[in-house]
């Protein structure tokens, strides 16, 4: 009897020696998530991007789950963005500026970014710039009151743009984005989409024009740099 109880206890020591990874409840281990990769990609979009730039009208800002920004954008204006912030709205991710991501990490973001979402699409297309082009404010009016004022102007239907307050948080290239990629989900059309008085849209210098025109109306005590101070973009042209 002592000899089958003392077998037993030995066979309960060598199964909680040998068998310990496989009883129930144990946590198994993590799989390491590599940097770049689809899933680190969606995990860091969720953490730091999906509040402002998530699909439809969920977001506060631009999405970026959509293959038209991606064609627009290149990787070098994303990383710039992400990297030094934009405007009061947009802080930078960059470490060295008390971000929480590597230069790095940042491009590997947008790489990933671009994987998921650019539908093939390497940017720098769609007939437009992606950063903000100075023009002539002078059009630029003319341009607000046919394509614009509708929406836009004081008390339309849209809210005023050209609100001092408004234009104190969002930076002229926050402008030029609005105008150029809309928001589809909330009734915004896109800059070569049918607008009033325009059915094909406008031109990359009537977009110009118009952010020039409507900066002017910001407080001049705001951070954000005029427009008029960037260079023309010469590459960019009136070619749908």
């Amino acid at each position: 009897m002592r000899l089958h109880i003392s077998r037993f206890l030995s066979c309960l020591a060598i199964l909680a020696v040998v068998g310990c990874d496989r009883m129930p409840g144990k946590p198994k281990e993590a799989t390491p998530v590599v940097i770049g990769s689809p899933a680190w990609t969606q995990s860091t979009f969720n953490t730091n991007c999906r509040g402002c730039h998530s699909q439809g009208a969920e977001g506060a800002a631009i999405p970026l789950i959509d293959a038209g920004y991606w064609k627009v954008a290149t990787d070098a204006q994303v990383i710039q963005v992400i990297a030094q912030g934009q405007g009061v709205l947009m802080p930078s991710y960059l470490d060295s500026n008390g971000g929480p991501m590597s230069s790095d990490q940042i491009a590997a973001f947008v790489k990933g970014m671009r994987t998921l979402w650019g539908a093939g699409s390497s940017g720098g297309q769609g007939g437009i710039s992606g950063t903000v082009v100075a023009g002539n404010a002078s059009a630029g009016s003319q341009v607000f009151s046919s394509a614009c004022a509708s929406c836009h102007a004081a008390g339309g239907s849209a809210g005023s743009v050209t609100d001092p307050m408004y234009l104190k948080l969002i930076s002229n290239q926050g402008l030029w984005s609005a105008i150029v990629y809309g928001r589809a989900a909330l009734g915004s059309p896109a800059w070569n989409q049918p607008m009033p008085q325009h059915p094909n849209g406008l031109t990359p210098t009537e977009v110009a024009d118009v952010v020039s025109w409507i900066a002017q109306s910001r407080p001049m005590s705001s951070a954000n740099a005029q427009v008029n101070s960037i260079p023309k973009d010469k590459n960019v042209s009136d070619s749908k």
